[in-house]
């Protein structure tokens, strides 16, 4: 239960941080969007795998140690029950917040689309925030 109501908040605080996103040209990350959409899949890869190392590998120290080995498996489980395997990565489209480049990109799985919203400081290239939506995932998190 506890897993479900974070995944509600962290949904509704990716939500509020997409809405209120500046007007101007947004401000990149210190990657590529090309750079930007490997790591994405590089990540998504471990966490299919179920690889811990790789998983965090471009995390922030923050990062890392808001996800601990047993939950980068049971969002594996969770993640491969509710969409199935990796196929492919889209496109990131990007907004800023507060400081932080905000990259959304479509991921195309077995059974659905999921939407990863990876995070970065502006300029910054460790990750800071992931997050997963799709239809799916929301009806798993019920």
């Amino acid at each position: 239960m506890k897993k479900h109501a974070n995944l509600i908040i962290l949904s509704v605080l990716m939500f509020v941080l997409l809405i209120t996103s500046g007007c101007s040209a947004p401000k990149p990350a210190g990657l590529t969007d090309q750079q930007v959409t490997s790591l994405t899949e590089n990540i998504l890869k471990a966490l299919d795998a179920n690889d811990y190392q790789n998983f965090t590998r471009d995390f922030s120290d923050q990062m890392i140690s808001a996800f601990t080995p047993d939950q980068v498996t049971a969002l594996q489980a969770l993640l491969g029950k509710a969409s199935g395997k990796l196929v492919s990565v889209g496109t990131p489209t990007l907004t800023n917040n507060q400081g932080y480049a905000v990259y959304r990109i479509p991921c195309k799985y077995e059974n659905e689309t999921v939407y990863v919203t990876i995070t970065f400081l502006i300029e910054g290239q460790k990750v800071e925030g992931l997050f997963f939506d799709s239809a799916n995932l929301r009806k798993s998190a019920q």
